[in-house]
Order: structure tokens, then sequence, then C-alpha cells
């Protein structure tokens, strides 16, 4: 009902923010969801740090089954809402120090964007994150992003370039970077994304710090029979740049070129976009809509079959536009006996249906008034002998019975 009411009156439920804030904390799972879609709705440009800092202060000691939807509802409220960059900075390394496995790859896509345009803030993201990874490296999302801003801005982290006053200085050697690197790679030896960012991120390393080539070149070299074809690739390639082509080592790992942030956002809103349409306009399996082909024709729906073996079935309909397809037809067009002649009048069977189930002891048609009908066999005997031959040859068991009844058939 409160959030009915955020369309009337906003500041009314505004001033319940504090319980609402502590029902998110509730031991009932769905009174816990209910509370965080009404917190996401309270926030605004006046209130979003205190809000925030309290989602991230209960990130901490909350559920691993409600993880993953807090997480979501942090980032989507720091991306929003924003003030500056800084306070963006601090909110995701935060929010990826405690929960990055359930970050979404958009997420620290975004992170990384955001990163690569700010160009006064990479000393600081870089040594921050480089702390949190000592602290704690074993959220993905956090390793991903430190080892890319490790690999970029490596020298930033070592000679604590673009310090802010906030900040205090580090030591970190360049063997040290090194260290961190080579621990995530072999701590996520499973993971194949995480792996081939820490050898992109340990070759620009090379070219930053050359005292640490020749023990780069042995961690890349590691890899060089991986069973993973991408991470086998570029180890290869990687050592052979390494040790061979040191003329175009240091202008082929230059740093990245400057993200085009507004270009992401606007390719990653599409993508959401796209995401939500296609969900919509997905036809359901249980709606009997047709389904379209590559070529833009409406597939038909499939003909039912026609059970091969109905023979006593004899009121199929007729048309005069097209020949018959009733099962007698079929079976025997199968057996080769000809086709039931269904000009006659009353559409009655012919003699090769009345002998076909004589013979199979399935009964036989009730006697109709009118003219018999014609049959395409030349003679009864003819069709019985076919028919036996036939069977003869589908049954070994049977074949000198057989055979010796379609010799001796008369008639």
């Amino acid at each position: 009902m409160l959030m009915k009411a955020m369309a009337v009156d906003t500041l009314a439920v505004q001033r319940h923010r504090v319980t609402i804030l502590e029902c998110v904390k509730d031991a009932d799972v769905s009174i816990r969801k209910r509370a965080l879609e009404l917190v996401y709705l309270l926030v605004n440009d006046t209130n979003v740090k205190p809000l925030t800092k309290e989602l991230v202060d209960y990130l901490q000691v909350s559920d691993d089954d409600f993880k993953e939807d807090l997480t979501a509802k942090i980032c989507s409220i720091v991306e929003k809402f924003s003030q500056d960059k800084l306070w963006y900075l601090d909110q995701m390394f935060k929010v990826l120090t405690l929960t990055g496995n359930f970050v979404k790859d958009d997420v620290w896509h975004s992170l990384i964007v955001l990163i690569s345009n700010a160009s006064e803030l990479q000393g600081y993201s870089v040594r921050s994150l480089y702390k949190a990874l000592q602290a704690c490296g074993t959220q993905e999302s956090l390793v991903r992003v430190a080892v890319w801003c490790i690999g970029e801005y490596g020298e930033m982290l070592v000679n604590n370039i673009s310090m802010l006053d906030v900040e205090e200085p580090i030591t970190v050697t360049e063997s040290d970077a090194v260290d961190a690197l080579e621990l995530a790679l072999k701590r996520y030896s499973v993971d194949v994304t995480t792996r081939a960012m820490c050898l992109v991120a340990l070759l620009k390393l090379s070219s930053r710090f050359p005292p640490t080539s020749k023990r780069i070149q042995v961690i890349v070299a590691q890899n060089k029979g991986n069973t993973v074809l991408e991470l086998q690739q570029r180890s290869i390639e990687f050592n052979s740049i390494i040790q061979r082509h040191q003329s175009i080592k240091s202008s082929l790992l230059e740093r990245m070129p400057v993200l085009d942030e507004a270009n992401y956002l606007l390719k990653r809103a599409a993508s959401s976009q796209a995401t939500v349409s296609l969900t919509k306009s997905a036809p359901s399996a249980a709606s009997g809509g047709s389904l379209k082909v590559p070529n833009g024709a409406v597939k038909p729906p499939p003909a039912p079959l026609a059970d091969l073996l109905d023979l006593s079935s004899d009121d199929a309909p007729v048309t005069t536009s097209a020949p018959s397809t009733a099962p007698n037809d079929f079976l025997q067009d199968l057996l080769g006996i000809g086709l039931i002649d269904t000009s006659t009048a009353g559409g009655a069977p012919s003699a090769s249906t009345d002998i076909l189930m004589d013979l199979l002891s399935i009964g036989s048609y009730p006697v109709q008034n009118g003219p018999p009908a014609t049959s395409n066999i030349s003679s009864p005997g003819q069709g019985k002998v076919t028919v036996l031959i036939i069977f003869a040859y589908f049954c070994p068991v049977c074949h000198p019975y057989l055979i010796y009844l379609a010799l001796c058939s008369s008639d």
C-alpha cells in the first residue's frame, strides 16, 4: 500500500523511512524484499547518500539468498543518483569487496569505462583496488577490475602518482604488483575470463616494469600447454612478444585509449531495451501462434499422421479435386496391389480391401446395397497370390507354408 501511496504523496511515505529501513533487515524474506523495493522508490538526490550507506552496511551481515537482490539495488541506486565520481567509485569498491561475486558483468564493465575517463582518479582507483585485493581476493568481479587497473596503471600504483588529499601513501614495489597478478592467476585457474585478463595485465607490466620481464615470461609460459585454446594462444603469443619483439613491445603495450563513455552507455541501454522487447514479443509455446521461419514465411501446423494399419475405416471423405488419402490407400499403395476405386457408387470398398481384411483376420465390411465395386486387380486369385508372396518375404519362418498357399491358390 505504501508503494501505491508513493504515486500520490511521496513525502508522507518518506516520514516512515526509518521504519522501512528496519524492515529490510526483517527475518521474513518476503518482508525484506517488499521493503527493499520500497526503499528503492524512496531514494532521491537528497537522501541517496544516507540510504546507500544503510544498505551497504547491511550488505555485510545479510543472508546469501538476499545479497544478490540487495547488491543489484545498490548498484542501480549508485549509478542512477551518483553526485560525483569519487563517491561513485567508493561505493562500487565497497560493493565489489563485499559481494563482488553477485555483481553483474555490465556493472563492472561500466566501472572500468568510468575509471578510463576519470584521469584524475585513476591513481586513486588502482591503489584502492590493490588494497581491496590484498584484503579480500575471493570476489570475482573485484579481481577482474583490480587486475585490469593494475595492468593499465601499474606505474601509478608503484610510484603513488596522482595522490588525493584523502589518501595515505602506500608502499608497493614492482615485484608486489606482479605477485598480485600471479596470485589471481593461480586462484582463478578455472575461470577463463579472469585468467585471460591476468595474462594481458602481466604482459603490460613487462613493458612498464622491465626488471620483472624475465619473471613474467616464466609465468606466462606456464600456460603454453593449457587445454583451453584461448589461454594457450595468448600464452604463446605473449611469450613471443616478450622474448623476440622488444623493439615494438613498448608501442604495442601502450595504455588503452580513453573509452567512449557516452557511446557505451547508449549501447548498454539499447541492449537492455532489446532484451526486454525480445522477452515480451517471444511467442508462447502454449499460445498456438504460427511459427516464423527465417525467410519470413509462416510455417503451417503439422498435419496429423495417417494410421497405416487402420484397415477398418471406410468412411474417409473423398474429394474430386485431390486423390484420396485414406489409410487403405496408403497400405495398398505400399503393398503394390492397386488403389481402392472410390469412383463407384456409395464409395464401397474394393475386392482388394476385402482380400487384405480376410487375410489379416480383421473382419469384413458389411454388405451394402448397390452394384459391387470394381477393382484395379485383374482377379481375386492374383490379388491373394501377390499378398501371400509379400507376406512370405517379410516372414522367413513361414516361407515354405506361405509360398505353398500362394502357388496352390486358385480363387
